[in-house]
C-alpha cells in the first residue's frame, strides 16, 4: 500500500537527514584529523624530550656520575606523558632508569637515541611515551564536536518540526475552504494543488492552446438600470457601478473568472476549464452566489435597491480559431439575456445540456425551470459554510 505523509514529517525527517549525513562527514573528517594530530603531537613530545634528556645525561655519562643521571631521568619522568626513561651503556648495561605506574591497557610510544660524545657512542637513551593521554586528549575535542552537532541537529529537528507543523495546518485550513473533494492525495501541497486546478484559468486570450475549453459565461443583468438612471443623478450612478464593477473584480479574483465586455445594464464574466465537470460548474455557481451576496450587502450599504438576475450559461468553445471561440462567448451572451428577462431578480439560473438535475444535486439544490435550465435554491451545509466565510473575506476588501 503507498503511503502518503505529511509536509510535517517530510521536512523534518529531510532536515534530520542531512545532518546525520553532514554530521556521518564530518566526524570522519575529524576522526582522521585527529588521529593525525594525535601521532604528530606523540612524535614531537618524544623527540623534544629524548633531545632534552640526551644534553643533560651526555657529561654525567662521560665522568661515571651515575646520581645525576638517576636525577635527570626522574625529573624526565615527572611528566604524567613519560612512562618511563632509561639510559644504557655501551654494551647495553642498564645504568639508571626512573618509571611511572602506567594504567591499565596504556598505549605506549617508545622512542631510544644513541649517546655520541666526540663522534663516539658512549650510551643510548630509552624513552617511553603515554601516547594513549595524548590520543584522549584530541578524541575530548571531537566528541565536545559530535555533542555540539548533536545539540545542532535536535534543535534544527525540532524548530523544523514546528515550522512544518504550522505551515500543514495553516495549508490545511486552506484546503478545507476551497472546493473540492475532502478525499486529497499526496501532501498538503500536492492537495492544495488539487483542489486549485478547477480554479486556475488563463488570464488573456493570448496563445491559446490546440484544445477547447468548457466555458461557462456568469450575467449579472440589471433589471430595474433605467430606473436606476432616472433616480440617482450622475455622481452618485457613477460611483455605484464603480463599486459594482471593484466588487466584481475582487471576487474574480478570489475564484479565477476573467471579465468580458458588458452589455447595456448587464455584466458578464467567464470562467473556463479544458474539461466538461461538475467541479466546474461548482466553482462558477459559487462565484455568482459570492458576488449576488456581495452586491445585496453594498444595496444595503448604500441604501439603493438593486434587482438583478443571475445567469450561469455553458459551452464548449474552440480555441482556433480565435474569432470562433468569441462568436461562441457571443452566443452565450444572447442566450444569458434571454434567460434572464424569465427570471426575477435575485435568482440565480443555469443553464446545462450535459447534466440533469439529479446529476447536479450532488453539488447544490435546484429547482427545475424550464428544459435543461435550472435555479439555484441552495447549496449544502458544509459548502454553505465556507461560502460564508469566503462572503465575509469579500466583504472586508470591497466594502
Amino acid at each position: 500500500m503507498h503511503r502518503h505523509y505529511s509536509m510535517a514529517q517530510k521536512l523534518p525527517a529531510a532536515v534530520l537527514s542531512i545532518c546525520l549525513l553532514l554530521g556521518l562527514v564530518s566526524w570522519a573528517l575529524l576522526h582522521s584529523y585527529a588521529n593525525d594530530i594525535s601521532q604528530q603531537t606523540i612524535q614531537e613530545k618524544g623527540d623534544i624530550t629524548i633531545n632534552q634528556l640526551m644534553e643533560l645525561v651526555r657529561t654525567p655519562l662521560f665522568n661515571n656520575d651515575t646520581i645525576s643521571i638517576q636525577v635527570a631521568l626522574q625529573n624526565v619522568t615527572k611528566d604524567d606523558l613519560i612512562i618511563s626513561a632509561s639510559v644504557y651503556g655501551v654494551d647495553n648495561q642498564l645504568i639508571a632508569q626512573s618509571k611511572n605506574t602506567p594504567a591499565d591497557k596504556t598505549v605506549v610510544n617508545n622512542f631510544s637515541r644513541d649517546i655520541m660524545l666526540q663522534d663516539t657512542q658512549a650510551g643510548k637513551i630509552l624513552l617511553t611515551v603515554n601516547s594513549q593521554a595524548i590520543q584522549a586528549r584530541q578524541n575530548a575535542a571531537v566528541t565536545g564536536c559530535l555533542v555540539l552537532w548533536l545539540l545542532f541537529t535536535a534543535a534544527c529537528t525540532y524548530g523544523c518540526h514546528v515550522f512544518a507543523e504550522q505551515l500543514s495546518r495553516r495549508i490545511r485550513l486552506l484546503i478545507n475552504r476551497l472546493p473540492g473533494n475532502s478525499e486529497t492525495f499526496g501532501d498538503e501541497i500536492a492537495a492544495l494543488e488539487l483542489r486549485l486546478q478547477p480554479l486556475l484559468s488563463r488570464r488573456t486570450d493570448e496563445g491559446l492552446a490546440d484544445t477547447d475549453y468548457y466555458c461557462s459565461l456568469i450575467t449579472a443583468t440589471i433589471k430595474n438600470r433605467q430606473r436606476l438612471d432616472s433616480q440617482l443623478n450622475r455622481q452618485n450612478l457613477t460611483l455605484l457601478f464603480e463599486k459594482i464593477d471593484y466588487c466584481t473584480l475582487r471576487t474574480l479574483e478570489l475564484y479565477g473568472g476573467q471579465r468580458i465586455e458588458g452589455s447595456e445594464g448587464a455584466i458578464h464574466f467567464y470562467i473556463r476549464s479544458t474539461q466538461l465537470s461538475k467541479q466546474h460548474l461548482l466553482v462558477c455557481l459559487m462565484a455568482v452566489y459570492s458576488l449576488q451576496q456581495l452586491l445585496e450587502r453594498l444595496s444595503k450599504a448604500l441604501g439603493i435597491d438593486l434587482e438583478i438576475a443571475w445567469t450561469v450559461c455553458s459551452k464548449a468553445l474552440p480555441s482556433a480559431p480565435l474569432f470562433q471561440y468569441h462568436e461562441g462567448l457571443d452566443e452565450l451572451k444572447q442566450q444569458a439575456m434571454v434567460m434572464a428577462t424569465q427570471l426575477q431578480e435575485g435568482t440565480i439560473g443555469m443553464h446545462s445540456l450535459e447534466f440533469d438535475i439529479d446529476q447536479l444535486s450532488s453539488i447544490a439544490r435546484f429547482l427545475p425551470f424550464d428544459d435543461h435550465f435550472f435555479v439555484l435554491q441552495g447549496f449544502p451545509e458544509g459548502r454553505q459554510l465556507l461560502l460564508e466565510k469566503q462572503i465575509q473575506h469579500l466583504v472586508g476588501i470591497c466594502l
